[in-house]
């Protein structure tokens, strides 16, 4: 197999991205943050497009492989190999945003920033893996869509939950709008995807990067929808609902997509194009 090792510029076009665009300023650094445990890295970010500071974009104690590949790539882990160090080393930067930049040129910029200050280089690679396709199953979809306007702004902060005896959560009737969201299962080793108002697109990405697996939606469903998935997250990726139908307990993910939302989740092997992080400083250029 042929590798082409790419150096990623300031000035290039990446994965399909739309010509580079800078920050008016920024300041990168290491970072003196002491969250502690699994926390560590995730970081906290504010401003920037879409948000009400659009002018300033902050992220602190954020490692190097979360705001480069999670944020300004948006991948999933299935889609890089990250340095083992990216995981570790974290830092602050703060950059000063242009008016009126889109989403998508933020993210350029964001990219095009880490490059530049971490002298990143990288090359990508077909490898084979399973992969997903989501579909309707036999009988039809069971989803409820919402009854929440498209364009009506999400609820903030924590929503309260139901609780059904069994632990599993649920929206109430009287919740304003809420996003997809994660939230474990009181009574038993299970998680729950809970919304009121979320695409099946919302849907494939959280179940993505739960599994480990590229999914695509092959479902064809419109608009947005309200529904509780619990599953058990155990060995879930390598999973298939037959293997696994007359086990008792929790269900696992393929069962219940099937059983719950009467969706199916079909997989196969193909190859997918993975980033591969070569180089990488870890003491950024920080001004």
């Amino acid at each position: 197999m042929k590798r082409i090792l790419l150096t990623l510029a300031v000035t290039g076009v990446f994965w399909g991205q739309p010509a580079a665009t800078q920050f008016e300023a920024a300041s990168v650094k290491s970072s003196a943050d002491t969250t502690p445990g699994p926390a560590r890295g995730f970081g906290r970010w504010s401003g920037g497009p879409g948000t009400t500071s659009p002018g300033q974009f902050t992220a602190v104690g954020i490692s190097l492989k979360n705001i480069l590949l999670r944020d300004a790539y948006q991948l999933q882990d299935f889609q890089y190999q990250a340095l083992p160090w990216m995981d570790n080393e974290i830092y602050d930067i703060v950059a000063k945003v242009p008016p009126g930049i889109t989403t998508e040129q933020f993210h350029v910029m964001l990219q095009n920033l880490l490059i530049e200050r971490f002298k990143i280089e990288s090359h990508h690679e077909p490898r084979s893996r399973t992969s997903g396709e989501l579909v309707v199953a036999k009988g039809g979809s069971k989803l409820t869509p919402s009854k929440f306007d498209p364009n009506a702004p999400m609820e903030a902060g924590t929503p309260h939950l139901m609780r059904d005896p069994d632990g599993i959560p649920s929206l109430p009737a009287d919740s304003g709008p809420r996003p997809l969201m994660i939230v474990p299962v009181t009574t038993r080793p299970e998680i729950a995807m809970v919304t009121n108002r979320s695409t099946i697109a919302n849907l494939v990405r959280l179940l993505s990067g739960n599994l480990h697996l590229p999914i695509v939606d092959k479902t064809g469903l419109q608009g947005e929808f309200a529904f509780t998935l619990h599953f058990k997250p155990e060995g879930m990726a390598s999973r298939t609902a037959d293997s696994a139908a007359a086990e008792l307990g929790p269900p696992n993910v393929y069962d219940a997509l099937q059983g719950q939302l009467g969706l199916k989740l079909e997989t196969h092997k193909e190859n997918i194009d993975v980033l591969v992080i070569d180089k990488a400083e870890k003491a950024p250029i920080e001004n």
